[in-house]
């Protein structure tokens, strides 16, 4: 078996996930109804895909220092909480709007708080003379927009542009 360690370290909130691109610019223009006669009220509109971030929880390595391939196996063995939040404050009742667009975009997992698991395990090999590296946490979707008023003509005033995550799913990143 590979030999490692914990990282006693503070756990960077916002690690990339490997591989992850940012998504495409979804336009500026307001997606209002062809009509003249918009819902009226509190509007809130996804401009852009972010590149998802993971909330890192527990980290650990395996280092193999032997002339043949090892077997390793991680084990969560700390938890914590991520929450949904923005880069500005926001009342209650956008960050909950917000939330409702990320679902749609997801189709229905984001959530508004995630607690990660203990005893979670992953598992496989690492090669002769190499480091493995594990993180387990929660995997935050991130979209920038902006939130404002909609006015009966379909055009939004007070627009204030805004990044918001929101948790969506906890595992293991291998690197």
């Amino acid at each position: 078996m590979a030999t490692g360690a914990d990282a006693d370290a503070t756990l960077e909130e916002d690690q990339p996930i490997p591989g992850e691109t940012d998504g495409p610019d979804l336009g500026e223009g307001d997606k209002g109804p062809a009509s003249e006669d918009c819902p009226q009220g509190p509007f809130v509109h996804i401009t852009r895909n972010l590149k998802n971030t993971t909330s890192v929880k527990y980290s650990t390595f395996a280092k193999n220092n032997k002339g043949y391939s090892l077997d390793f196996k991680f084990t969560s063995k700390r938890s914590g909480t991520t929450t949904y939040g923005a880069s500005l404050t926001l009342s209650s009742d956008f960050k909950v709007r917000w939330l409702g667009e990320i679902k749609a975009e997801l189709q229905g997992s984001a959530e508004k708080s995630w607690t990660s698991e203990l005893g979670v395990e992953t598992g496989g090999k690492v090669k002769a003379h190499s480091t493995v590296y594990g993180d387990y946490g929660i995997r935050k979707e991130k979209v920038y927009g902006y939130y404002g008023t909609r006015y009966r003509n379909c055009s939004v005033g007070h627009k204030q542009y805004v990044t918001f995550w929101a948790p969506y799913r906890e595992g293991w990143t291998i690197r």
